[in-house]
């Protein structure tokens, strides 16, 4: 096995209970995806109807083994499969489940061998940026992207890395009873709540459930582990030791200089004063910073260590990334949108500077939002104020649209699919400064920003 090398395929053959002599070939990496299959990878063909009760949003009408043949010849290793596949001649671990009894058995067997602090977080906005954040503590290893769910979790659990100072795990849920096992898998000894706001109530009816919901990251907190919490957030199911981060808390803001998008801000973390610096979107990442280091804290961790790299962190894709075509700035926060996210980024609009220019929002449909959704769409109207223009796309927002001056309604679209970005780049001129929000299918899906910035870039 190469000094790089996180397991041998005998090794996870072990971690997966099976009887027999395996290679000690080393293995580099662990994916589910054929695609993504390099040299030196284990291959984990899992079905394309989960299972352990779990649902996908994106739901597959294939299997992951009838992509065997690929995952080989891309490189693969070895493979975890339901069943002997013919024509593969690397090893093939046979479990009768590749996701309970392969994927999350190999978790189990990665979690169980780090002996070092583990931050598991969820909430129900700003998860992935706040573990962007906690990320940048040295020596740290985090999930990739937003690998938080049912394959996500475990497969961070499978690629960290053992000789990591700080493992950091995200987690999130769109349906009840998810929180608790992916808990249970990862058993963090800090547990971080970001935030409890209105997402999924589809699902979950209101905010007690979804505070419920995320509150039961504690199910896999061992009894000296600490929680970590927002001041607004309770959580009677746990009698441990808390920390929490907000206005007048343990960990807050002092004082913030603004240098237009980005803050120099002035923290106090228990009894010490910390200074740290944020990049464009300050506003309203700043909660976001505070509770990555009230974890980092909890954790026993260094917390100057991770400040100052703050400012280093940058703003993920989808996520409130600026590009200037044509002399139009698009800010692209299309990844997701829920109430508070929405209001946040409108708010950020409104206090970005412009010259000879306007202050424009793209938004779309909040989704999940349940009997309430057309109340929630009415509520954007107050925030409104300060922004020159208004484009909405989808039956949601149509609520919104019906309620704005028509001197700021730019126009309404129904299906996001349908939308061109022609149509929108038309409306645009330069010197604009541009939002683009909405729930993830709604513009993320249909790459809409790409769209957007390449008509920009045509008549340029």
């Amino acid at each position: 096995m190469s000094a790089a090398a996180l397991w041998t395929i005998a090794e996870a053959a072990r971690a997966l209970g099976l009887a027999g002599k395996f290679p000690d070939t080393g293995i580099d990496f662990v994916t589910q995806d054929s695609r993504l299959v390099k040299p030196g990878a284990l291959f984990v063909a899992l079905s394309g109807t989960p299972s352990g009760g779990f649902v996908s949003s994106f739901a597959s009408a294939r299997d992951g083994w009838e992509f065997a043949a690929d995952a080989e010849a891309a490189g693969a290793v070895a493979m975890i499969v339901p069943h002997k596949i013919q024509g593969v001649s690397i090893p093939q671990l046979v479990v009768k489940d590749t996701l309970t009894g392969g994927l999350w058995a190999l978790a189990r067997a990665a979690r169980a061998r780090f002996k070092g602090p583990v931050i598991g977080l969820t909430g129900s906005a700003g998860k992935t940026s706040t573990k962007e954040f906690i990320a940048a503590y040295p020596k740290a290893y985090a999930s990739p992207s937003s690998f938080n769910n049912f394959w996500g979790v475990p497969l961070t659990l499978c690629n960290a890395s053992p000789e990591a100072g700080l493992w950091v795990v995200e987690m999130g849920m769109n349906q009840p009873g998810e929180i608790a096992p992916l808990s249970e898998l990862t058993q963090p000894t800090v547990a971080l709540v970001l935030n409890v706001q209105p997402v999924h109530l589809e699902k979950l009816g209101g905010l007690e459930a979804i505070r419920r919901e995320k509150v039961s990251i504690v199910r896999g907190l061992p009894k000296d582990g600490v929680l970590v919490l927002p001041v607004e957030v309770d959580a009677p199911e746990w009698n441990g030791r808390v920390i929490r981060f907000g206005e007048a808390s343990q960990v807050q803001e002092l004082k913030h200089v603004a240098r237009g998008e980005s803050w120099k801000v002035t923290a106090q973390v228990r009894s010490a004063q910390i200074e740290f610096s944020l990049t464009p979107g300050a506003r309203h990442r700043v909660q976001n910073a505070l509770a990555a280091l009230a974890a980092i804290d909890a954790a026993g961790l260094d917390v100057t260590a991770l400040a100052e790299k703050l400012g280093k962190v940058g703003i993920m894709s989808g996520r409130g990334v600026e590009q200037t075509v044509g002399g139009v700035t698009v800010i692209d926060d299309s990844f997701n949108g829920n109430p508070a996210s929405m209001a946040a980024a409108l708010d950020s609009l409104k206090a970005r500077p412009v010259n000879k220019g306007r202050r424009i929002a793209i938004l779309g449909d909040m989704l999940e939002l349940g009997a309430d959704a057309p109340a929630y769409h009415e509520a954007l109207a107050k925030h409104l104020p300060g922004i020159d223009g208004v484009y909405c796309v989808g039956s949601l927002m149509r609520h919104l649209y019906d309620l704005l001056p028509a001197d700021r309604g730019l126009g309404w679209h129904e299906n996001p699919a349908t939308l061109d970005p022609q149509d929108i780049a038309a409306l645009l001129k330069a010197g604009d400064v541009v939002v683009v929000k909405g729930s993830k299918k709604m513009f993320w899906v249909n790459r809409f920003v790409p769209g957007l910035l390449a008509a920009l870039q045509a008549r340029a």
